[in-house]
């Protein structure tokens, strides 16, 4: 016979209070809608301690699968190789102790092992690290101020169709369902987009290649005369940083830039998106592009051209460049690998 299931504690101090009030066992197992045995339950449970009338009972419950060996052996492995799944963890431990997936997955939430979403980051050599950390300790004692005197710049290609959704909710069994996918394009239009700002005047130049158009030597130096020259006057600024591709470090490019007396940030670490405040401009900017849904090319570079001027204000440049001494100090923290930024 199944044992009975536990009164609630309600039920059970309505129990005591109508004994006590002098109704006798019977009378109380039909007022309160329980067997009579219940109702000498409570009293047993009342003779052995008052309070024990009012919670329950300890309980041994379901013995664990795994030994204090095995959960360390799982915790030691997920650490060791954070790329791993509870499936691979099983596969290495001994078949005698091997607990299911989902046993695994409990151990590793228990110690603060979650699954996460990985951050996505450049691959940083030896000499990428050496490069970030002596750019930083050179830098290290300029105050926001004082960056707010340089002109970032940097180029980025923009696509007609960006997916910047990572997680949808759905109900079962509609994954196909139109409503619930991300649409996909084979070979969507792109545009390359060279743009400058600073945290004294906000946004400055911008510039837009043709249709299958590269940026040498030349044609980058153009896009400075045009595009960054004018702007270097008008916010009053006397640095400009521009990165290391190979455009942009060629010696008639350099030369351009001295005969003009501009003076040129660095020299700039290879693979520091983070260090470059422009890139979370740039990230702003294509989210929102797509939620504008250009339809050709020609709307792609419309709608980047309306979001640079209507959505690019001078408070956000300036809190952007502000935050280079945190960035600074984030990488030399990291003794020169990725930070947050």
């Amino acid at each position: 016979m199944a044992r009975a299931k536990e009164l609630p504690t309600s039920v059970r101090a309505q129990i005591m209070i109508l004994l006590k009030n002098g109704y006798n066992q019977c009378q109380v197992a039909r007022m309160v809608d329980v067997s009579r045995g219940a109702v000498q339950r409570c009293i047993a449970r009342s003779k052995a301690s008052d309070s024990q009338v009012f919670k329950s009972l300890p309980r041994s419950g379901r013995p664990r699968s795994t030994t204090p060996t095995t959960d360390r052996a799982i915790i030691i492995m997920a650490k060791r190789s954070p790329k791993s799944s509870s499936a691979k963890i099983q596969s290495q431990l001994p078949v005698h102790s091997r607990p299911s997936t989902v046993t695994i997955r409990r151990r590793l939430f228990q110690n603060g092992l979650r699954a996460r979403k990985p951050a996505r980051k450049p691959m940083l050599s030896a000499k990428n690290v050496r490069d970030r950390i002596a750019f930083c300790k050179k830098y290290k004692n300029w105050s926001a101020d004082q960056w707010e005197s340089v002109m970032f710049s940097d180029e980025s290609t923009f696509c007609q169709f960006y997916t910047f959704v990572p997680y949808i909710r759905r109900p079962v069994g509609k994954r196909y369902d139109p409503k619930y996918c991300l649409p996909s394009v084979k070979q969507p239009k792109k545009i390359m987009v060279w743009a400058s700002f600073s945290g004294k005047g906000g946004r400055a130049g911008i510039w837009f290649s043709k249709d299958g158009e590269t940026v040498n030597a030349e044609r980058y130096r153009n896009i400075l005369n045009d595009k960054l020259l004018p702007f270097m006057v008008i916010h009053d600024i006397e640095y400009f940083q521009h990165d290391g591709a190979p455009c942009h470090q060629a010696k008639s490019v350099g030369t351009f830039l001295r005969n003009k007396g501009i003076t040129v940030l660095g020299p700039w670490p290879g693979s520091s998106p983070d260090l470059n405040p422009i890139e979370n401009l740039w990230q702003k900017m294509k989210r929102d592009v797509s939620a504008r849904h250009p339809t050709s090319l020609e709307s792609l570079r419309q709608a980047i051209k309306e979001v640079w001027i209507q959505q690019t204000s001078i408070e956000l440049c300036k809190k952007l460049v502000r935050s280079m001494p945190n960035r600074i100090n984030a990488v030399l923290q990291a003794k020169g690998h990725a930070t947050k930024y």
